[in-house]
């Protein structure tokens, strides 16, 4: 009867000792994923303090990300009093292999492009409206945003938003577009982040354009893909 009993407690404490193995393995794997937690005014302080021009910051709580204010313009489209109406428009110009984003909310706007002032939108405006489609020019403003960024795939993910950042300050040039692909081949691993890998195609489909006109075509599907993954990291 007492070796039943202690056969039972050792069969007890290695149920115990099992659960308690998973319950550290899904610790673990809740540890690794990464996480985007919009960072308050006294941390964007504190980062921009210890040196104004160094963008990304380390802490001891992750990586403080800082994505410094930008200023762009787009090709407008439309504007809609509700959702419905912007997304089904946006649709049609998919259709049209046009890539269009639906901006703001309340009322709806729907672009399409990315440049750094009207006049550059010039070519595109009129190749729209070549295709029947009238579009006046519209500025976007960015403000600065600060982000504490954690957990496995960490830099990737500041390399990847700091690399749309300055895309959206400077323009789409060759040498911002190399640096997007170095920071993927030498941070991706085997196993990158799935939420980056839009946001990485999409940079791929940039690439494949010759010319500067059909890259910043794609350009505002580029910085909606990154509003896409921090979104997604941070729980939205």
């Amino acid at each position: 009867m007492q070796g039943r009993r202690k056969g039972l407690e050792r069969i007890r404490i290695v149920i115990v000792l099992i659960l308690g193995m998973m319950a550290l393995g899904l610790l673990t794997l809740g540890i690794g994923k990464v996480y985007l937690e919009l960072v308050g005014q006294s941390s964007r302080v504190k980062a921009e303090g210890s040196q104004k021009s160094q963008q990304v910051s380390n802490t001891l709580d992750g990586t403080v990300l800082v994505l410094p204010k930008a200023t762009f313009w787009t090709c407008q489209v439309g504007v809609f009093q509700n959702e419905t109406n912007a997304q089904l428009t946006r649709e049609r110009l998919q259709v049209l292999a046009l890539d269009a984003e639906v901006l703001n909310a309340n009322p709806w706007i729907v672009g399409i492009g990315l440049g750094h002032s009207a006049n550059e939108l010039k070519r595109m405006r009129q190749f729209l409206a070549e295709k029947g489609i009238q579009t006046i020019p519209k500025q976007i403003e960015l403000p600065e945003r600060s982000f504490r960024v954690a957990g496995n795939g960490s830099q990737l993910t500041a390399e990847l938003l700091t690399n749309v950042n300055t895309i959206l300050q400077k323009g789409m040039t060759a040498e911002v577009l190399a640096k997007e692909e170095q920071a993927w081949n030498s941070l991706a691993g085997e196993h990158p982040p799935k939420e980056l890998e839009a946001l990485h195609q999409m940079y791929n489909r940039i690439r494949a354009k010759i010319n500067s006109e059909d890259q910043n075509a794609l350009g505002l599907s580029l910085y909606f893909e990154s509003q896409r993954v921090i979104n997604k990291f941070s729980g939205k």
